[in-house]
């Protein structure tokens, strides 16, 4: 079990001892967050909670109603049959959280566990506000669908890493919609406003979501949407999904794939952000820019290269909402990798008008620099930077696509 801010485990602890209200108090920063795992600790932690949630009296309160945030990862195991931790245990960690807000859970296959594992994990942890499947995995895209589908109150949702070995979702809209009204093919959570996807299979989720909107006329508003690892075969979903979503889309995070230098064209031919007319934040991440090809040396005057990246230029030319906030993490090869970029374009389409209600435009660079990469940024976007909207970070990068 880890405790977030270790650094002042002590001082709380030390508060914790001066009186019972002060006791309370320590408690519920200190039970707040827990992560669980295999091995002892976890075990340890399991058995505590089954002493506290007995029937047997104990003469310290419980720390259970305390506990908001749970992260729990199954143990590793490559064979199915390899003992689970996380499938004996569940039973008892899904009936005892009474006051669960979030829950994010890593590494589980949900074929490996039990009926009553599984039904534990659902009923016990149904009433959360924020759930995360990370790096889980399903036999096929209908047994991933279902699981969240019973979360019917969650608001926010991310799926990172989630696997599954076979789609079997049908191909015919209409039949699709047709059965979603029967439980064997829930609708997605009623009051879902941030949804975060990367690798798992995105253009699935995201169909599902598409036919129950359309179904049942806007169910789900999502406000915040943060997609990963996008490329060419998930670009139509993902350009329908937007424009379903219409007015309701506040904030937007895109993650490319590196092949958006290639295929970045055709990715952005099916994204028409002129629907979401009450978008206020976008944020763009994984734009790699590889150095540019040798000079051929028997050419005395060659020809300029093209600018890189001019299908972000087509992107951001396709809003048509006053954005507040825009930022770009650039992942360029050198400085004159940097330099090639459609720095042009990008300045002509954020001098429009339309542009003037930015505050905040940051641009990451995600490499070393010698000090001229900044500069060569501050310089092409000189009209962003007077303006004093303009900032530029260079080294790594931690902030993060898929997050809620």
């Amino acid at each position: 079990m880890d405790i977030y801010d270790q650094s002042n485990l002590a001082e709380i602890c030390n508060c914790s001892l001066v009186s019972r209200f002060w006791l309370y108090a320590a408690r519920d920063h200190l039970w707040r967050y827990v992560r669980l795992g295999g091995g002892r600790r976890g075990n340890s932690f399991v058995q505590l909670l089954q002493h506290y949630t007995s029937e047997h009296e104990s003469t310290l309160p419980s720390f259970v109603p305390h506990v908001k945030y749970l992260f729990i990862r199954e143990s590793r195991g490559g064979l199915s049959w390899d003992p689970k931790w996380l499938n004996a245990v569940l039973p008892t960690l899904a009936g005892s959280f009474v006051n669960l807000h979030s829950l994010e859970a890593e590494r589980i296959t949900w074929e490996y566990l039990s009926s009553k594992s599984r039904d534990a994990f659902i009923k016990g942890f149904k009433g959360v506000r924020k759930l995360a499947l990370r790096v889980c995995n399903f036999r096929t895209t209908l047994d991933m669908i279902r699981v969240i589908g019973e979360f019917e109150d969650v608001e926010a949702l991310a799926l990172d890493g989630v696997r599954c070995e076979w789609d079997d979702i049908p191909a015919d809209l209409e039949v699709f919609v047709s059965r979603a009204d029967d439980r064997a093919i829930p609708k997605p959570p009623r009051k879902l406003r941030e949804l975060a996807m990367r690798g798992a299979h995105t253009r699935h989720v995201l169909k599902w979501m598409r036919a129950a909107m359309k179904h049942d006329g806007g169910r789900v508003t999502v406000e915040v949407l943060r997609l990963g690892a996008l490329g060419a075969k998930s670009a139509p979903a993902v350009g329908k999904f937007l424009e379903m979503l219409g007015a309701s889309l506040k904030e937007l995070h895109l993650g490319f794939d590196a092949a958006f230098i290639d295929d970045g064209d055709e990715i952005v031919s099916h994204t028409d952000l002129g629907h979401n007319k009450f978008l206020r934040e976008m944020h763009v991440y994984g734009l790699v820019i590889p150095s540019l090809p040798p000079q051929d040396l028997s050419d005395l005057d060659p020809p300029p290269p093209p600018p890189q990246l001019m299908p972000l230029t087509a992107l951001l030319d396709s809003v048509c909402a006053p954005l507040r906030a825009l930022s770009l993490a650039l992942h360029p090869a050198d400085v004159l990798a940097l330099s090639s970029m459609d720095f042009e374009g990008l300045a002509h389409v954020l001098d429009r008008k339309l542009w003037t209600t930015l505050e905040d435009v940051q641009v990451v660079i995600a490499t070393e620099d010698d000090g001229r990469m900044g500069g060569t940024v501050n310089q092409r976007l000189d009209r962003l930077f007077k303006r004093g909207v303009l900032r530029v970070d260079v080294g790594f990068d931690d902030r993060e696509v898929v997050l809620i």
